[in-house]
């Protein structure tokens, strides 16, 4: 299986990915988060809609600069749109949650650093997994060893190539990556900082991070069940 990560779209259309999507036989793409840029919903829903027209399976989230009613348009979209939720697909499970830990913009899709933590944490901890509309009524303590464990969100880790800015600084969640380090996850798959386009690690967990799409960079990973047989960034 093929999946193709992109990320921070802004409501800006990269005709670079549509041919890239044409030129290459992928399965999956996710897409993590700002997918708008404070809107317009009807982009959302327009761009979603559009993507899935070329018959790939799309997973999403939003992040910090998605505003309510672009939620809701991610949503309603034909894509699996999965944040705060626990999904299974073929021999993937994702533990997903979009938005971003508290910026200096005051965007619309903020949580602190507990909610961060408490609510990725609960979704660790539930009994049951969806199937898009359907239940796996299984524990996912049963099940997690025989699948490929993502962890998705838009906001990076702390103290990871993918949240490193020009200064620096690392401007991550301490949440997520408290919660990377007491679970073991094999990838999260995050966005939110433009410059951070990466692949690095913290302990045995990848850290995945595509940066802008504007700037047309993906991640490329292929599985054979529930192994990674390779991961790279990708020029679109």
């Amino acid at each position: 299986m093929k999946v193709l990560q992109i990320s921070d779209i802004h409501s800006e259309i990269n005709p670079r990915l549509n041919s890239y999507l044409d030129e290459n036989k992928i399965d999956l793409l996710i897409i993590s988060g700002d997918i708008t840029n404070f809107g317009p919903s009807e982009f959302a829903m327009d761009y979603l809609n559009e993507l899935k027209e070329k018959n790939i399976d799309i997973i999403t989230i939003p992040g910090n600069c998605d505003t309510p009613e672009a939620i809701s348009a991610i949503d309603s979209s034909e894509t699996l749109s999965v944040h705060n939720n626990v999904v299974k697909y073929k021999n993937i499970i994702f533990f997903a949650f979009g938005g971003s830990n508290p910026t200096p913009f005051n965007t619309p899709f903020e949580f602190d650093e507990d909610t961060i933590y408490n609510k990725i944490k609960s979704l660790i901890e539930k009994k049951s997994i969806d199937i898009a509309d359907k239940s796996f009524n299984e524990s996912i303590d049963d099940v997690k060893e025989d699948y490929f464990k993502v962890l998705l969100t838009h906001a990076p880790p702390f103290g990871s190539g993918a949240d490193l800015i020009p200064s620096g600084a690392h401007v991550g969640s301490t949440a997520i990556e408290k919660i990377i380090k007491e679970n073991n996850f094999d990838i999260n798959l995050c966005g939110h900082i433009h410059e951070a386009c990466s692949i690095s690690k913290i302990n045995n967990t990848i850290i995945a991070n595509p940066g802008n799409l504007h700037e047309s960079h993906g991640i490329l990973f292929e599985l054979k069940k529930n192994k990674l047989l390779n991961i790279e960034i990708v020029d679109l």
